[in-house]
């Protein structure tokens, strides 16, 4: 057998050891994500995968463990100073989780993307053809039925003020044509800025055991939503009215209050400091959960929290972890 050949067949082999890799991973997840594994960037694995990622770029190293038992009842957590690019506190920054609501920053990036090149606008008009239904317990109906007419601003402002998981679906029929086009569009994205252990199966972050984060692909991801001034204006609202023409065409005032207990002014954050991108999060699988990009003093931070068993524990842990800032 000549070199030429060897060197081929070694080639062959080693793509098909990072496809047989990567394909493990994405396959051994629990219900929970409570396996206790973690998931690392590979270099040499997404290469042969073609994706455009290197080890230089991960601000969070392998299993980081960092000031993190302070705050016992997070599972997940992780707290970057994104100037000096430094990690402040972390806590299973690369396991596997539940996003929940996190989701719908990527959601709202897509649709960003859309708007900014020009393929829809805030003012188009979506009129639905079809009922939606959601069926896990604790989501009500859709307000919103065959025949009712809604500008995208509109299902912008309530998918990230209030968390409509409706309006994601809504939105990404409208966008890609169906649910599963849109999703890809979200995980050719979230590949794309190196949230290599992020996979999506819908547009509202509803638990599904193939719908994962982690810690640190939040980070990237809540990082990019911020580069979108139109998901900073909205994630800084705590209420947005508008109004929507039903099946009949009769204009129905409504109004959208945010998840978010800092920026209706439930909890408050400490001094000086400043919200631009973020969103909340509730499943059964995921906790309390949310996602911040923050300022102060010219200086940009990222903090998320997942998995605390109350929204009053999630947001005393934060304030614990934030502690860590100088």
């Amino acid at each position: 057998m000549n070199r030429e050949i060897k060197k081929l067949i070694a080639a062959v082999a080693l793509l098909a050891a990072a496809i047989f890799v990567i394909g493990f991973f994405n396959s051994r997840i629990s219900d929970k994500y409570d396996d206790d594994s973690n998931v690392y960037i590979n270099t040499d694995l997404v290469e042969h995968a073609g994706i455009s990622y290197s080890d230089v770029d991960t601000v969070v190293y392998r299993s980081a463990d960092i000031n993190s038992e302070g705050y016992n009842e997070l599972y997940y957590s992780l707290l970057i100073d994104d100037t000096e690019k430094s990690v402040l506190a972390a806590k299973n920054p690369h396991q596997r989780m539940y996003p929940a609501s996190m989701t719908k920053l990527m959601t709202a990036i897509v649709v960003c993307e859309k708007i900014e090149d020009g393929t829809i606008s805030t003012d188009d008009v979506v009129k639905l053809s079809h009922n939606y239904n959601i069926t896990t317990p604790g989501v009500g109906p859709c307000e919103l039925t065959a025949g009712c007419e809604i500008t995208i601003d509109n299902l912008m402002h309530g998918l990230l003020i209030e968390s409509n998981n409706y309006y994601g679906l809504i939105l990404a029929d409208y966008i890609a044509g169906d649910v599963e086009s849109f999703c890809s569009l979200m995980n050719e994205k979230a590949y794309s800025i190196g949230a290599t252990n992020t996979h999506y199966m819908n547009p509202h972050g509803l638990d599904d055991p193939q719908h994962y984060s982690t810690a640190y692909d939040l980070y990237l991801i809540t990082k990019e939503a911020n580069t979108h001034a139109y998901i900073q204006e909205i994630c800084q609202l705590a209420s947005f009215s508008y109004v929507y023409k039903d099946a009949y065409g009769n204009t129905v005032e409504t109004e959208t209050r945010t998840t978010n207990m800092f920026v209706s002014g439930k909890a408050s954050l400490p001094s000086g400091f400043k919200i631009s991108a973020c969103k909340t999060g509730t499943t059964t699988g995921a906790g309390n959960c949310l996602s911040l990009w923050l300022n102060k003093d010219g200086k940009d931070y990222f903090l998320v929290a997942s998995n605390a068993d109350s929204r009053n524990q999630l947001y005393t842990d934060i304030a614990k972890i934030m502690c860590y800032i100088q």
